[in-house]
């Protein structure tokens, strides 16, 4: 389980710098962005994003909540709570909760000006200007960095991101035209995907230990309205 929740919680940061997503759920300048979670092909949960703006920049909070069961038992639940706001392309708050199976712990940061600190349980740390968490849905700010800010345990962690080519996603009745790229770090092995016409962020693979795999999908009430049965156009 302890890949299970490092992964989980580099889902649960994402940065805020890029325009709303076309095919995202909008209402008076709110997004919400939302993501079926499963392990293997059983579905255990989700993760919500809601975006607002704000005079300077913008806010993002986020919801994450799964639960594993056995015979009927539960196994192993999560619950993960973040908002960061944002600024330029960078982090200037972060304040995140997360109950992991019972255990609560709770990570905090501000941005200083030429630095950002954060107090996490395991102390205060200051990193350096500009600090980024991981922006899966800005695809763009994701790939410019080699540092990524977790938001649950406030490490900030190297990783490398290389392009991994063409595939296709089944998204709504359909099948989308995506281009992957792989993140790799400490404890990371992850495939994120976004559709080729439009740069919006689908689907995320993460590899756990045993051979399993946690993914998220675009829940059917987040899915842009070209890729539902309706649209009458193949991807």
């Amino acid at each position: 389980m302890k890949l299970m929740l490092i992964t989980l919680v580099v889902a649960a940061s994402l940065a805020v710098s890029t325009p709303i997503p076309v095919g995202a759920s909008v209402a008076d300048g709110v997004c919400k962005l939302n993501f079926d979670m499963f392990l293997d092909d059983r579905e255990i949960g989700f993760q919500r994003f809601t975006l607002t703006p704000t005079e300077d920049g913008k806010r993002i909070e986020t919801e994450a909540k799964f639960e594993v069961r056995f015979l009927r038992i539960t196994a192993f639940a999560y619950d993960h709570r973040n908002t960061e706001v944002w600024r330029d392309g960078c982090l200037q708050t972060i304040d995140a909760r997360t109950d992991s199976n019972g255990k609560k712990q709770t990570v905090s940061g501000r941005d200083r000006g030429s630095t950002f600190v954060v107090v996490s349980p395991q102390g205060e740390r200051t990193l350096g200007d500009c600090v980024t968490s991981f922006a899966y849905w800005d695809r763009d700010l994701l790939l410019q960095r080699q540092r990524l800010l977790n938001s649950q345990t406030g490490e900030y962690t190297p990783v490398r991101i290389n392009r991994l080519g063409l595939g296709s996603v089944r998204l709504a009745e359909r099948e989308v035209t995506v281009e992957r790229y792989a993140i790799r770090g400490a404890g990371i092995d992850i495939s994120i995907a976004y559709a080729v016409d439009s740069g919006e962020w689908v689907s995320l693979d993460s590899k756990l230990d045993g051979g399993r795999t946690l993914r998220y999908l675009r829940s059917p009430d987040s899915v842009p309205a070209r890729y539902t049965a309706e649209a009458g156009k193949s991807f």
